[in-house]
């Protein structure tokens, strides 16, 4: 009997615009982009919805600190509920929910899932999750919103080691971006294996000119080249393909592909 795998679609839930060197290192340091939000939703016949991730909260205009809408201004909102209808789902129909961290375009949608079967056991790391409840409660948010990640409603289930969720899922911490930034290696019908690396590393360049983001930190850049590396061998020994954390390209192209073989 052939076993079953998951199948994957990329939620698109809108745009932000931020300098180009926030992603990656360039020349021209006034260069803007368009970045994409978006989430992965993975079903399967026996095990059920899966969601990673959920994007921008409905009032980022006002629980964003203001540093944040100046770095990265919201150009386009797209409601995890909206993107979740348009595949024939509601929250209350996700039977996991993973946050690949906790930063605000990545947890805003928490919100959705308060009371519900999901958000009774959000799985997140456990060192992402002590890093991020710090930053909140001691005033030094850096991308951490206090009220999209301490919701009423919500319960977090940490993980502190690589898991296999369900058969042809992985999870695995990566140590880039965020501590313990949760990956997903998951076995796909439509994509082969697949490698959902958030933003460990945000766009395709980063990996083909292998560069980082512009950081006047050393052991950022440094780690974050690191950690390429180590994505790289998983890659050749999986034969995945990795998708990126915020390229628009890759989100345009797979959600284009995604469309016509419907």
């Amino acid at each position: 009997m052939t076993e079953k795998k998951w199948n994957l679609e990329l939620l698109h839930l809108g745009k932000m615009r931020c300098k180009k060197s926030r992603m990656i290192l360039t020349e021209n340091p006034e260069e803007e982009i368009d970045i994409p939000v978006s989430a992965v939703l993975l079903r399967h016949p026996d095990y059920g919805n899966v969601l990673y991730d959920t994007g921008n909260a409905e009032d980022w205009s006002e629980c964003l600190p203001e540093s944040i809408q100046q770095g990265f201004p919201v150009t386009e909102w797209v409601s995890i509920r909206t993107a979740l209808k348009k595949k024939g789902l509601s929250p209350e129909e996700i039977d996991v929910l993973i946050l690949s961290h906790l930063h605000f375009d990545h947890a805003g949608g928490l919100r959705e899932f308060a009371g519900t079967k999901a958000g009774n056991a959000v799985r997140i790391s456990r060192s992402e999750l002590s890093h991020a409840l710090v930053k909140v409660f001691t005033g030094t948010v850096g991308g951490y919103v206090k009220s999209l990640i301490d919701v009423p409603g919500i319960t977090y289930q940490p993980v502190d080691q690589d898991t296999v969720l369900f058969p042809g899922l992985t999870l695995f911490l990566q140590q880039s971006h965020a501590p313990g930034l949760i990956g997903l290696e998951v076995e796909t019908e439509n994509r082969g294996t697949v490698l959902c690396v958030s933003d460990a590393v945000y766009l395709r360049e980063n990996e083909e000119k292998e560069l980082p983001p512009d950081s006047p930190n050393r052991e950022v850049a440094q780690g974050f080249l690191e950690h390429l590396k180590l994505l790289q061998k998983r890659r050749e020994q999986t034969g995945a393909v990795i998708l990126y954390g915020h390229d628009l390209k890759q989100e345009e192209q797979w959600i284009e592909e995604e469309e016509s073989d419907r």
